[in-house]
């Protein structure tokens, strides 16, 4: 039986490069993936990869800054696919600012998008699960949140964030069945990780062996995402923590 037969899973972020990777990973595993993005046409090109490949998924707009349009993306997964099993969020995102230089409104809008939508998804998939008292939700955090990094103190303090709400969220749901955790997969070639890169310093970077590609934490995903992972509560797993 494969890691994540008869499971359904809803993930946000699911049309970058990351989402698409784990998507299709997810599926591999026999999960059922309600793929979602603010851009409907990039959840519908995972969607269909999903399918090429044997899987089974759907493709939703989400707004994760709006608590509604996560109850909206769990009823379709529900409608399509069965009970809420597993909530994967990775939608973010990482403009590269100086301090000095970042408009009130730039910093909103990361908080927004990387923090508070985990917030409410994390709200919302929790409220499913606890009655059924299965399920887990999986967040996408960073080694950056712990060592920083120049021209990102609003994607730091927002993954710094995330680690210190899975924990204590995995607190309050000590013996009911329900699980929270969150992994830093490092730096990744992605379009996001390119953005404000010179072709010689990705070149170099590659080079280095400093960049992971998009694939190389899938099986962490699906891990954290199967049964295989019940002992885990509040943890995070990073690879690139003292890097």
């Amino acid at each position: 039986m494969k890691l994540l037969e008869g499971k359904t899973v809803a993930m946000t972020g699911g049309g970058g490069g990351l989402g698409r990777c784990y998507g299709l990973a997810m599926a591999r595993a026999g999960a059922a993936i309600a793929v979602s993005d603010i851009n409907l046409g990039a959840a519908q090109a995972t969607r269909d990869a999903i399918i090429q490949a044997g899987g089974r998924a759907i493709a939703v707009k989400t707004d994760v800054t709006r608590a509604q349009s996560f109850e909206e993306l769990f009823d379709r997964a529900e409608a399509e696919f069965g009970p809420l099993d597993v909530l994967v969020n990775i939608a973010g995102i990482f403009p590269r600012v100086a301090l000095v230089e970042m408009p009130e409104e730039q910093w909103d809008a990361v908080i927004a998008i990387n923090l508070k939508s985990v917030f409410l998804g994390a709200r919302a998939a929790i409220r499913r699960m606890l009655p059924r008292k299965r399920g887990v939700v999986v967040s996408a955090a960073s080694g950056t949140g712990i060592r920083g990094q120049p021209k990102g103190s609003a994607y730091s303090a927002s993954k710094a964030a995330i680690i210190g709400f899975t924990r204590a969220v995995s607190l309050e749901l000590k013996d009911t069945g329900v699980r929270i955790n969150c992994f830093g997969p490092g730096a990744t070639d992605t379009p996001m990780w390119r953005i404000g890169k010179s072709e010689e310093d990705i070149r170099r970077l590659l080079g280095a062996g400093y960049v992971y590609q998009p694939d190389d934490f899938s099986n962490i995903v699906v891990f954290l995402a199967s049964d295989l992972s019940a002992p885990l509560n509040g943890e995070f797993i990073s690879r690139d923590l003292h890097r």
